[in-house]
Order: C-alpha cells, then structure tokens, then sequence
C-alpha cells in the first residue's frame, strides 16, 4: 500500500533541495497540456501563442491518457454533445469519458466549444429563451465542476497583469491547506500541488487557484 503522507514528505524535501539550488534565468520549465482534437484546424499564430506557455500534446483516443503528466486539457470545437453530457456525467463516448476522468483526477480542463455554440453560451447569439436557459444551466454545472468554457483566442492570449498579486506558493501539501486561514489558496505553473492537499481542499472546501507567470487569475479555479 502506497504510504502518501510518505510520498508528500519527499517532494517537500526534495522541492526545498532545488529551490536551494542555482537555476539559469529564462529556462522555466512548460507543462504539459493535453490538446483534445485536431491541432491542423487551428490558426498556426494562435497555436504558436499557445505553446510559447505549454508543451501541447495531442490526444489520441487510442492510447490511455495519462492525466498525472499533464497540468491541463483542453477540449477543441466542443460539441454541444459533450457540453450536456459533461454537465450530466454521461460516459458514452472517449470524450466524454476523458471529460469525466478529468473532472474526478481534478485535472483542469477548459473546453472551447463550436463556434455556434460559443456564441450562444457567452451571449452573443440569441435564441429561443427556454433553450437557451437550459443551455445555461449545464454551462453553470460544469463551472461548478471546475471546467472553463473558453475561446481559443482567450485561451492563448496573455493575461493583464495584476497589480494586487496574493502570495503564491510554490509547493502546496496538505498542511499547507490546513493550516490555510482563508478559502482560497493560490498556485502558479511552477507550482506542485501534492494529491493529499487535493483531496484535503476538497474536504475542506477550499479552492486551489492557478495564476498565471504575471500574478493574473487563469482559468484553472478548482473549488470542492
């Protein structure tokens, strides 16, 4: 049985070991993101805007994913489909398999629906009103589970500045939640976050939320 307080003790150690250590500017390591979808179908300025911050890996739905190495998933042209089934937690398909495996690992994710569709969900586009407020209720529900609906455009752009930065940790473990006196903890990139502080915000209902490099509030907000 694997001893997770033992586990956490280790990466305590051995993140304090290379903070210790001299580090050459410039050279920040980019997570992983998961890419949900045809990579060809996207502007090749906006891909490239998007991997200036991540490594960006296609998903082949053959292949098991491996959530615990990547930081993020994004969904690409996401269908209406996937939006109500992920609200309802419907498994029918990969996709909606992987969503919900995403949302139980607590793997953030940001789906970038059809255009149409997108419209439609930020308001743009009107429609029928009862249509639109059920529409309104599984986007509100996904919210609630932690997922980002999102233009790719915003996705890949740089985040204004903020210029009343919270203090961001570089590692956060479960004492570190519990000793928390406010609800929110806040993280960047570069920050590890250990499963069992996780699953202790989750307890506790705390929110675990990532900025980015610039001290602006991303996307990635998980509240439990």
């Amino acid at each position: 049985m694997i001893d997770r307080q033992l586990i956490e003790q280790i990466v305590e150690e051995v993140v304090k070991s290379l903070a210790g250590a001299k580090s050459a500017p410039n050279t920040a390591m980019k997570h992983n993101i998961l890419a949900v979808g045809d990579l060809d179908r996207i502007d090749p300025a906006i891909l490239q805007a998007l991997e200036k911050d991540w490594n960006v890996l296609p998903y082949d739905f053959t292949e098991e994913a491996q959530l615990h190495t990547v930081m993020k998933a994004v969904f690409l042209d996401a269908s209406q489909d996937l939006l109500v089934k992920g609200a309802l937690g419907i498994c029918d398909t990969p996709e909606t398999e992987l969503l919900s495996a995403c949302i139980i690992d607590y793997v953030p994710v940001t789906l970038i629906p059809k255009p149409n569709l997108y419209k439609i969900l930020s308001g743009e586009k009107k429609t029928n009103g009862e249509y639109f407020s059920s529409l309104m209720e599984y986007k509100e529900k996904l919210l609630k589970f932690g997922v980002e609906i999102s233009s790719l455009e915003d996705l890949a752009s740089p985040k204004p500045i903020n210029t009343a930065q919270p203090e961001i940790k570089k590692l956060i473990t479960q004492r570190d939640v519990q000793e928390c006196k406010k609800n929110e903890i806040f993280a960047d990139k570069q920050t590890i976050i250990t499963p069992l502080a996780r699953d202790t915000a989750r307890e506790l209902g705390k929110s675990i939320i990532v900025m980015d490099t610039k001290g602006a509030e991303s996307a990635w907000k998980w509240e439990w």
